[in-house]
């Protein structure tokens, strides 16, 4: 049930690294908690983690308006506590006195001092059984495994393989304890611009756990483009669009592909930037209707997608050397 950092950055994983431990015989990951194929589904979210680990609860986000990070407390008395496979990974740290927590997970066991300034880091989708002598109070970060993923594509513009981060008992991590704090004032508060306070501090402490607590598998597809069933969705949508606002999400999500990943191939293929293939896409349009001669500036620019005939005629010039009407006289 906690979470680790640690503080100077190297060394944080030779000090957290315990080795994978496998689930427990009860839970296989492909089938969930149910033994259904569907293992994410059945995941515990942070609001049932009280099921299994009884305390009083001292703080909660779930009511805010926060994404992809979740923030709790609660007073525990001593006890040994058998987590679920939790869907999210679970940060925690420790007020009070410090005291000894211990960590079993098939045969593998841990020990170690937590309390204040110390975190632990409770990996996603494993069971495992933590164990302290004393009264503890505890603060949770809950972080999606999706903001871990996003931050990888942001950080090494593909898509990770694999990113494995193992458990850790206690660390010291003076970032993480930050964190906590800001967080904890943000909730307490709720001021303007909480909402970009808190997506900032999820971004941080994503990188944070791919830069010290993670074992990360890239694929080897730096030069790799787009599969030709996938330009030809793509080149289909836009040619069909011209006159839309096409978002970069969309056009990923047609590919099958991260905005990060298809932003990348797109360009390999193509020799420039999705935004500017849509561009030179619709000037090729309003030249197939320049040529046609009776057609308005005004409606070629319309079902073109420029935002009026000025932007019409700036792109066009722009991108072709002549003016629409210079165009249409030559043609």
């Amino acid at each position: 049930m906690p979470l680790a950092p640690g503080a100077g950055g190297v060394g944080r994983l030779a000090e957290c690294q315990t080795g994978h431990s496998p689930p427990g015989p009860s839970y296989d990951p492909r089938r969930g908690l149910n033994g259904r194929q569907d293992g994410t589904k059945h995941l515990v979210p942070p609001d049932r983690i009280p099921e299994w680990i009884p305390g009083v609860q001292t703080l909660d986000s779930s009511y805010q308006d926060w994404s992809g990070i979740t923030l709790k407390g609660y007073d525990y008395d001593r006890q040994s506590a058998a987590i679920p496979p939790m869907r999210d990974y679970m940060i925690v740290g420790y007020g009070g006195s410090p005291t000894s927590m211990h960590r079993t997970a098939g045969r593998a066991r841990e020990e170690g001092e937590v309390g204040p300034g110390r975190v632990s880091l409770l990996t996603r989708a494993e069971q495992s059984t933590w164990a302290w002598r004393d009264p503890i109070q505890v603060r949770h970060i809950y972080l999606g495994h999706e903001e871990i993923e996003t931050a990888a594509q942001g950080v090494f513009d593909r898509d990770p393989l694999s990113i494995e981060i193992s458990d850790c008992v206690s660390t010291e991590d003076p970032l993480i304890v930050n964190c906590f704090d800001i967080l904890g004032a943000e909730l307490k508060c709720g001021e303007f611009g909480q909402r970009l306070m808190v997506d900032a501090v999820r971004s941080l402490l994503a990188v944070h756990l791919l830069r010290h607590y993670a074992r990360i598998q890239l694929p080897d597809e730096q030069n790799a483009g787009l599969t030709a069933v996938q330009r030809n969705r793509i080149v289909d949508l836009i040619n069909s669009r011209l006159d839309e606002n096409i978002s970069l999400d969309e056009l990923a999500r047609i590919a099958g592909t991260s905005p990060f990943q298809f932003s990348r191939r797109f360009k390999v293929d193509f020799g420039i930037a999705p935004y500017r293939y849509v561009i030179r896409a619709r000037v090729a349009k309003a030249q197939e209707m320049l040529r046609r001669r009776k057609v308005p500036h005004k409606v070629i620019a319309f079902e073109c997608g420029f935002s009026d005939q000025s932007h019409f005629c700036r792109t066009f010039r722009r991108i072709t050397g002549v003016s629409p009407s210079e165009y249409q006289s030559k043609a």
